[in-house]
């Protein structure tokens, strides 16, 4: 049968996958021996139950919210600590994001004009959220469905322009005009065909020629409308600019870039590189801060550290090795010693098998484990896992 989640926190189960064919006696005994009620069964990706098993409890017969098809999900938290209640918030929200922005581009593609004063009120809700407890939504952000990715990621690139606004010590008002750019900044993609935006191969010349007149297209559409913001504009046409000038769709280089601007290419590409799709696999949250920092030309260097100290030298999600020989994913930050964050840490058998599961805050006093390396994309591909 194939395993879709229990009727609980992720976080507090014993499986590194938050999905996953069931194909041992000891997989069963693991699910067997934690406190929730019951799992969740996917009759579409493997055996059904029989009819007495498949029974719910009478007061959960609704459907179960789709699960995270990664090992991080939404309950990447302490669940011991006050931190579940703003988790549960950041999920109502991420909700109610995901179905405004579905709106968003549906009016866009079939050439309606959109409820700005409806974009801003969410970027409003938004920025609140990351003002209050901004590990939280950016944990939410990583769950995305690859059919459902030019939408999500508008939310994620929203959420990150926010806290990193913060972060660069931004007022109020400024971090909620980046994070509706960021929200409205691939607007243009809704003008672009679905079916070569999901192609699983890679683009011919002329195919990538015609993704890259989404930032025009994208001006343009906006522009039309009332209500819009130049910084939005901006930041719609200019996103995919880079500092060497050798961007697109004008070349723009240096402070040419707008601030906005500069701050959405970082959050763009990372939420990009970071997000599984059908035609790529997932980078470790890690490993993609370590490669981007790489790129010489391409980011401004101020914003580029200021986003990795918004996120953690190991962002939400990365997987990591332990002093211990434990491997580890990371659930929270500790902004007092981003090399230090809270992570669960897991005792595994040579078959990868898991013995035990603890959280562990490296950032405790008296806590001699500490992160050795990173270990993410190698452990992913050797478990054929999707972040």
């Amino acid at each position: 049968m194939y395993f879709s989640g229990f009727n609980g926190a992720w976080i507090a189960s014993p499986f590194w996958r938050a999905s996953f064919m069931i194909r041992t006696e000891d997989e069963i005994r693991q699910a067997q021996q934690t406190d929730h009620a019951y799992c969740w069964i996917d009759v579409h990706k493997g055996l059904a139950p029989d009819s007495d098993s498949a029974a719910l409890p009478p007061d959960e017969s609704a459907a179960p919210p789709s699960p995270p098809a990664a090992p991080v999900s939404a309950a990447a938290m302490d669940p011991t600590g006050p931190l579940e209640l703003d988790l549960s918030d950041a999920l109502h929200l991420y909700e109610m994001a995901r179905q405004t922005t579905q709106e968003v581009f549906s009016q866009a593609r079939l050439g309606k004009s959109l409820d700005v004063r409806k974009c801003k009120e969410l970027v409003e809700q938004i920025a609140a959220s990351v003002a209050h407890n901004a590990d939280a939504l950016l944990s939410i952000i990583r769950i995305k469905r690859a059919d459902e990715y030019t939408y999500l990621h508008s939310i994620a690139v929203c959420t990150m322009m926010v806290a990193l606004g913060r972060t660069l010590g931004l007022d109020d008002k400024a971090c909620q005009q980046a994070g509706l750019a960021g929200f409205l900044h691939d607007v243009g993609k809704a003008f672009i065909p679905l079916a070569l935006l999901n192609k699983p191969d890679r683009l011919t010349d002329q195919e990538y020629r015609i993704i890259q007149r989404h930032p025009a297209l994208g001006h343009a559409y906006l522009q039309g409308l009332v209500g819009v913001p130049d910084y939005v504009l901006e930041v719609c046409l200019h996103h995919h600019e880079k500092m060497d000038g050798t961007g697109y769709p004008s070349r723009q280089q240096g402070q040419q870039i707008s601030l906005y601007a500069r701050m959405a290419a970082v959050c763009d590409v990372y939420d990009a590189v970071t997000s599984h799709r059908v035609y790529k696999a997932a980078w470790d949250p890690a490993d993609s801060l370590s490669r981007m920092a790489s790129w010489q030309g391409h980011f401004d260097r101020t914003i580029f550290l200021a986003f990795v100290k918004t996120l953690g030298i190991y962002p939400l999600g990365s997987i990591v090795t332990l002093r211990s020989g434990r491997t580890a994913l990371v659930i929270r930050q500790n902004r007092k010693d981003l090399t230090r964050p809270v992570v669960k840490a897991f005792t595994n058998t040579a078959s990868m098998e898991t013995l035990e599961n603890e959280i562990v805050d490296l950032g405790a006093d008296g806590q001699t484990d500490a992160i050795a390396e990173r270990s993410g994309e190698d452990w992913i591909k050797s478990q054929g896992l999707r972040c």
